[in-house]
């Protein structure tokens, strides 16, 4: 494990080089509890997005739903 910052402890990572962006996956936890925190850096800007691990079945599904269970990504 490593930490990031005095806040939270990273507990998985993963990077994605997708056309002119660097996502980050982070699976992390905090006082709080463990959360899934998605960054997307793009032309030196940074966003985040972060996800409560309770929700993350929740939010695979609709992840799913958008995209089509059969449908061939990539």
């Amino acid at each position: 494990m490593k930490k990031d910052g005095p806040k939270s402890t990273i507990l998985e990572t993963d990077k994605l080089h997708i056309e002119n962006k660097t996502i980050f996956i982070d699976l992390k936890e905090n006082e709080g509890g463990k959360f899934l925190q998605i960054a997307e850096l793009s032309n030196d800007r940074r966003s985040t997005v972060v996800i409560p691990y309770s929700g993350l079945g929740e939010f695979l599904a609709s992840l799913t739903k958008v995209t089509g269970e059969t449908t061939d990504i990539g």
